[in-house]
């Protein structure tokens, strides 16, 4: 694992997953559940993270970003899903930097994650108001071809709901919505 950079998103000191653990920066965090055998990926508990090159698909998990380090006697599970995501009881994090538009794309571009992962992470990048970013990956991974596929994952990671209110299409998210479908439009008028 030396040879990658890991990172983790958050917001501030909290995570999404259970923002009644306060994160301290720089020193080593033990979780208060850790469960490794667990055959649901919700039960295992521990610390989430994953790499700069996957990151993108889990912006809407925080506005601060994080590296990682691992201690040496931390337990750690890799869990290979769309994007792979790591598990671990133990974990410091430093550097805190804030996520802008600038970041994210910076995360698209140098990502590596299945083509399908990204039609949810245009989902997260507008959900956090990326602009620029959600309209990269517009350019780049969408068309008349697959937009069916892009709306069904959209769709889904747009209804899921959450205390973030996804189901209530409004700015960012509205708007590429509206793009979205424009697209699928495009298809039955030129047919």
């Amino acid at each position: 694992m030396k040879n990658k950079k890991y990172v983790k998103v958050m917001y501030g000191i909290t995570s999404g997953a259970d923002n009644d653990f306060k994160y301290k920066i720089n020193q080593v965090n033990v979780s208060n559940n850790w469960n490794p055998s667990a055959k649901n990926g919700k039960d295992f508990g521990g610390f989430n993270y994953t790499t700069e090159d996957c990151i993108l698909r889990w912006l809407h998990r925080g506005d601060t970003i994080y590296d990682v380090e691992i201690p040496n006697d931390a337990e750690n599970i890799k869990i290979e899903s769309s994007t792979t995501i790591y598990r671990t009881n133990k974990i410091i994090i430093s550097n805190p930097r804030k996520v802008d538009d600038e970041l994210a794309l910076h995360f698209y571009k140098i990502s590596k994650i299945p083509e399908k992962s990204y039609y949810k992470a245009l989902g997260a990048v507008s959900i956090m108001n990326y602009r620029k970013t959600a309209y990269a990956i517009i350019k780049d991974k969408i068309n008349e071809s697959n937009i069916n596929e892009v709306l069904e994952e959209w769709n889904d990671f747009i209804s899921n709901g959450s205390e973030n209110d996804r189901n209530e299409l409004k700015g960012l998210v509205k708007e590429v919505n509206d793009k979205l479908n424009k697209i699928k439009g495009n298809i039955y008028e030129n047919s």
